[in-house]
Formats: structure tokens, sequence, C-alpha cells
């Protein structure tokens, strides 16, 4: 069930490392799961807060690997994000502003409009309020 060590099954590849991913067998790797791996204890903690040994772990799961760090996160955000970086001509046109959608109203226009429709409002308000005192 590809876990690292075969002649270990159900052990984690790094035990240093406190949680790692797996899936439930049954899913074929579909729904990942981290779970905690406890190396003093040398078994799995799973989210309900009960303990597997590794050999039932190696059973229900399939090993897919360690979790990663914040800071592992983050170089590898840094280091995809650099290796995507647009080059030449595909640089300049990513740095071009695209134009505004055709529907988008800009701010200045829509504070405009807001307050043409106070005055609007307010004004048919007085002019019904003199209509019906005046209408007495």
């Amino acid at each position: 069930m590809a876990w690292p060590d075969p002649q270990r099954p159900g052990e984690p590849a790094d035990a240093s490392r406190p949680w790692h991913w797996v899936a439930r067998v049954e899913d074929a790797g579909g729904a990942p799961l981290p779970i905690g791996w406890n190396g003093a204890l040398r078994q799995w903690m799973v989210w309900d807060g009960s303990a597997l040994t590794a050999v039932e772990a190696a059973r229900r799961f399939r090993y897919l690997g360690p979790c990663l760090t914040p800071e592992e996160v983050a170089a590898a955000r840094t280091a995809r994000a650099a290796a995507e970086e647009p080059r030449g001509l595909a640089a300049l046109a990513a740095s071009a502003t695209p134009p505004p959608p055709p529907a988008m109203v800009f701010r200045r226009d829509a504070v405009r409009n807001h307050l043409l429709i106070f005055a609007g409002t307010l004004a048919g308000t007085l002019f019904l309020a003199e209509w019906i005192i005046g209408a007495r």
C-alpha cells in the first residue's frame, strides 16, 4: 500500500516529523487526511483522538507523504513563482493593466449617481408633503 519502507509497513518516511498525509485505502487517495505520528510510542494518533498501531495504519491507509511546515510551503511558493515568472514580451503583456469590464461603474460616477437619486427622492418627498398639506 505505498508505505515508504516495505520492511516497516505503517511507519512514516521521516519519523521526526509529527504530521503526515494519508488516504483511506478505499478512497484511492481522493481525500487526503492528516494524522499524527508519535515516534516515542510508535503509533499514529487519528483525528478522533484514538491511537492506531503501525500495522493497523498500513492496513487502513495509504501513505502520501509528510505534511509541510509553513516555512517549506512559503519556500515552495517562492520557487514556483520564480519558475513561472514571465519573460520578454510575455512579461510586458502581463504588466499591462487590463481595461475595466464594460459594466464596471467607477467610484466617482457611483457617488454622483447616488447623490442624484437622493436629490430626486428628497424633491419627490417634499412635493408630496406639500401636496398633502395643501390639499386639506
